[in-house]
């Protein structure tokens, strides 16, 4: 297993006072730059119970970490990579869209530029867009343009408690989502810390596949109320026994006795659209955008 990578540890040593606090890095101008409230609630999961093993701030502005490889020689900040673990082309849930980075060329020879992250004041975004209509034969056919990040190439952990803090967007067909996918080539298992509906305000699906669960048997939607602002705090508590998920510092949906028992690395991404309109509908002439998925942090601990 890949692990915690060494130019990460001076990111983690500060991470549980932050965990409690809900602050950036460079104190309260940093924070106020970008207006985010602070977190709102007690934490389900105290800090004191759990040790930091992986985080990410996003206060290094350099886009080169989202790559797809996901590898970084940077010092100050984790590397991520910008598909799944299988070809960009291959669309799963008949999406809408193909996630791309800066680099990436389709099915030409040379890079398109078009980059779906951005980050400022330690926010990143990952921004959706309509494709033109000239480079929808180079993206495989698909109308529209997103981004993911995974942490396959650099971390993965078995149990602990994972957070995002985050601003999903809405509007028609977009699937913003914090997921778990195991180290080995295999599906299920799967764990959802959230995945949101923009035609479901208010609204979050929680779900943890066991391994040859393929209908998601452990899964519910559960009304979570939202602040004025659209900011909220998603985290899930794994350990051998349950599968906790919590928004907010409440406790939301629960599942136990769970046949998840392997390491699991980190993804986070903005789709569109699916194959089962009941789920996640297909974007129409409504649907703002661009839109975005804004990314305050994402941390995981495990047990000290």
């Amino acid at each position: 297993m890949p692990g915690v990578m060494d130019q990460q540890r001076r990111l983690l040593l500060g991470a549980v006072a932050l965990a409690a606090t809900g602050c950036k890095p460079g104190g309260a101008d940093a924070a106020s730059k970008s207006e985010r409230p602070p977190k709102v609630g007690t934490p389900y999961v105290m800090a004191s119970r759990y040790q930091p093993s992986f985080a990410d701030e996003f206060s290094n502005p350099d886009l080169s970490r989202f790559s797809e490889e996901g590898r970084t020689a940077l010092a100050d900040a984790p590397a991520w990579r910008s598909r799944y673990r299988h070809p960009r082309k291959d669309i799963i849930n008949q999406e809408k869209q193909v996630y791309v980075d800066a680099a990436y060329a389709g099915t030409g020879t040379q890079a398109l530029g078009i980059n779906p992250f951005s980050i400022a004041d330690s926010v990143l975004t990952i921004r959706a867009e309509r494709l033109p209509v000239d480079l929808r034969e180079t993206l495989h056919g698909q109308l529209y343009s997103s981004g993911c990040i995974t942490t396959e190439r650099s971390f993965a952990q078995q149990y602990g408690y994972f957070e995002m803090r985050a601003r999903v967007p809405l509007g028609k067909g977009l699937w913003p989502s914090f997921w778990m996918m195991p180290l080995r080539d295999a599906w299920p298992p799967e764990i959802d810390v959230f995945e949101a509906s923009g035609s479901r305000p208010g609204k979050m699906h929680f779900a943890a596949r066991d391994p040859g669960d393929k209908k998601g048997v452990s899964s519910d939607w559960v009304s979570v109320g939202r602040p004025a602002d659209g900011w909220q705090t998603y985290a899930c508590e794994w350990t051998a026994d349950a599968i906790r998920f919590i928004v907010d510092g409440k406790l939301q949906f629960s599942v136990n006795g769970h046949k998840v028992h392997e390491p699991m690395y980190l993804l986070a991404n903005l789709a569109l659209g699916s194959h089962d309109g009941g789920w996640i509908p297909d974007p129409d002439h409504t649907t703002p955008l661009p839109a975005h998925l804004e990314i305050d942090y994402i941390r995981a601990f495990r047990r000290g």
